[in-house]
């Protein structure tokens, strides 16, 4: 892989580029139909996010251990 992304790679390029990383170099040469569906199934979002969900993360709530102990 170069150090500067190249926005004009094609999905075989990619698929071919991420089975490298990946160590699947020999399945993606027997196989590439097989390797490129699972690229595919892989990246994809299983389902889409709720409407409400936010892209942004919240911060967690803060614990007060005050709170748990036995009134005095």
């Amino acid at each position: 892989m170069t150090a500067t992304p190249d926005p004009a790679i094609t999905d075989a390029q990619w698929v071919r580029a991420l089975a490298q990383a990946r160590g699947l170099d020999r399945a993606y040469a027997l196989f590439p139909e097989v390797v490129a569906a699972a690229v595919t199934r892989g990246t994809t979002s299983m389902s889409p996010l709720p409407a409400t969900f936010s892209p942004l993360t919240e911060p967690a709530v803060a614990f007060d251990p005050a709170k748990f102990e036995e009134p005095k």
